[in-house]
């Protein structure tokens, strides 16, 4: 019997989803999670999140991130404008999504080690999709208010 393409499309939903939970109910993910207000409210903390990011994305495939590479670029701009001061205009609620989301980026231990070859970003650039999913009028915002500095 042969899935019909509802059902095939159904069915790759479900496995997509399965992988997001997976990924959303880790150790890694809730640890992230329970540190990004620790790091929003500390200015050494983000620095240093800044910088480890910046460092990780010289050396990270761009191939998992694909679309979300953009938006991977801007939050970590984001993050370096608030840590300024210079950009305040986004809620404690997205700032910590954006935080998590990095948090959950630089280490190298999480659900899929950063060390598999291959496969060992695709849940590092399943957060950030997600990340930019929830928070992307936010970051589309923190662009044009980049833009209109230049």
């Amino acid at each position: 019997m042969r899935l019909g393409k509802k059902n095939a499309t159904s069915t790759a939903k479900r496995k997509r989803d399965v992988s997001q939970s997976e990924i959303t109910q880790s150790v890694a993910f809730r640890r992230a999670t329970a540190e990004a207000d620790s790091y929003a409210k500390d200015p050494e903390r983000l620095r240093e999140l800044l910088q480890e990011a910046r460092e990780k994305i010289n050396d990270v495939p761009r191939v998992p991130f694909a679309e979300t590479w953009p938006y991977l670029m801007a939050m970590i701009r984001l993050i370096g404008a608030y840590h300024r001061g210079e950009y305040r205009d986004i809620s404690a609620q997205n700032l910590h999504t954006v935080v998590t989301a990095l948090i959950y980026f630089v280490s190298p231990c999480d659900v899929i080690p950063d060390s598999v070859p291959i496969f060992g970003h695709l849940d590092d650039a399943l957060v950030v999709r997600l990340a930019a999913k929830s928070v992307g009028a936010d970051l589309d915002t923190f662009m044009a208010w980049e833009t209109s500095k230049i």
